[in-house]
């Protein structure tokens, strides 16, 4: 309402305007005051059809470049504009409304001198072009996104806005263009260091794939890449119109169990080392994948998510997509959700923590579980400008309760090759 009231405002003080000079004119009388009137003519009646101008009729497409990449990568978008019939358009400005997801930029291994301070890890994405389009029906603009983050990214949105050469007047239209990409945590190349309590030493890396467990379906979903092509649910895929693969029942039950941290607790939130916990996470991963250990994968938040042997192993590209969009929970801690150990880790199993706040109750629950005939080795992602003598204290606990502690800090991270070791 209050837009169209601005364009009739408008429109009336361009009709006003040509009347002043239609009433200079007829008063003044000569070829100049004439000349005048008939040369501004064209200029106000052209103004004057500006903010009516039906721009919301145009055709807006975006196509990108990829759809999944990994941290750090950057993305080629490609916007373009149809219209049906030509109109003289002087000016034409495009803005780009970027989501909240995009508000960080990855640089790399870089970013991670960063860890206490965090600032330098947000950006203020903004894109706004001006084109000279004239009589053209279709033309485009070119953009490239880099240092993006990890994430679900959709944008949503395009604005577009005409004027005419003076600025007076100008009409604009928001288009509803709807694309998403996915952006991926970084693989990083592991080292295993060789200690007492490392986590391959003494365990048997298993090569046998229980196959009456893909037997037993328990439901469906979408179709993510690296699914095998004998999954895929034919009948269902036919009713909705999309590739639906089954899902099977597995068994929870491995000798290495990996355990990510994504309750922030009360603390303040701290996305890079947050999401320096999450690439550690999945370097672990796919490291242990790659040699075939026998293992498994849980994250404890408001809900426990678990990946099974099986699904590490045949299934990947969903952890990935998982690790993906995982975001840090507020109003939770780790050690909330530890008051249970999980029931089904056989004894014996090794249990590695990725973790990145540490205080007396998570101490306190981590010693419980140490009681239960576990061997727990903890990944604790830190600052080192944040590592006083109350947090030494705790990894000095937590060891002496043999309980294997690595600190991980920006010197470790920015490293070219990463490196777990299990030692106290």
């Amino acid at each position: 309402m209050k837009r169209m009231m601005r364009k009739i405002v408008k429109g009336l003080q361009l009709l006003l305007l040509l009347g002043i000079l239609f009433v200079f004119a007829m008063f003044q009388g000569g070829f100049v005051s004439w000349f005048l009137f008939y040369s501004m003519l064209p200029i106000i009646l052209y103004m004057f059809v500006i903010p009516f101008y039906p721009i919301h009729n145009w055709k807006v497409e975006r196509k990108l470049s990829e759809r999944y990449l990994q941290t750090g990568g950057h993305i080629e978008v490609t916007i373009t504009i149809k219209r049906k019939f030509r109109f003289p358009i002087f000016y034409l400005v495009l803005e780009e409304e970027f989501p909240e997801s995009l508000r960080y930029q990855d640089i790399g291994k870089k970013k991670y001198q960063y860890l206490f301070e965090q600032q330098s890890y947000h950006r203020s994405r903004l894109l706004k072009k001006i084109l000279y389009p004239g009589f053209q029906k279709e033309f485009a603009i070119h953009y490239r996104m880099e240092h993006l983050p990890r994430g679900k990214h959709q944008l949503s949105t395009i604005n577009l806005r005409i004027g005419d050469m003076f600025g007076f007047v100008d009409t604009e239209h928001r288009f509803k263009v709807a694309q998403e990409f996915l952006v991926y945590p970084a693989i990083k190349e592991l080292k295993w260091k060789q200690q007492s309590m490392s986590l391959e030493e003494g365990l048997m890396s298993s090569h046998i794939h229980d196959e009456k467990l893909t037997n037993v379906v328990s439901g469906v979903r979408e179709y993510i890449p690296g699914d095998r092509f004998s999954w895929i649910d034919w009948k269902t895929t036919a009713r909705k119109n999309t590739v639906m693969t089954k899902e099977f029942e597995q068994e929870k039950d491995s000798q290495i169990v990996v355990i990510l941290d994504v309750a922030g607790g009360l603390s303040q939130s701290k996305q890079l080392v947050f999401e320096a916990a999450v690439e550690w996470t999945l370097s672990i991963l796919e490291s242990l994948r790659k040699k075939d250990q026998r293992m498994s994968f849980y994250t404890f938040g408001k809900e426990e998510v678990f990946f099974s042997y099986n699904q590490l192993r045949f299934q990947f590209p969903a952890v990935q997509n998982y690790l993906a969009t995982v975001e840090q929970e507020q109003q939770i801690s780790l050690a909330e959700r530890m008051a249970t150990p999980i029931k089904e880790l056989s004894r014996g199993s090794v249990v590695l923590f990725v973790i990145h706040h540490l205080d007396e109750w998570l101490v306190e629950r981590l010693s419980n579980w140490e009681k239960q005939d576990y061997l727990l080795a903890v990944c604790y992602i830190i600052s080192e400008k944040e590592l006083d003598a109350k947090i030494e204290q705790y990894i000095r606990s937590l060891r002496l309760k043999n309980i294997s502690v690595q600190t991980v800090t920006e010197k470790q991270l920015m490293q070219e090759q990463w490196e777990v070791q299990a030692s106290r």
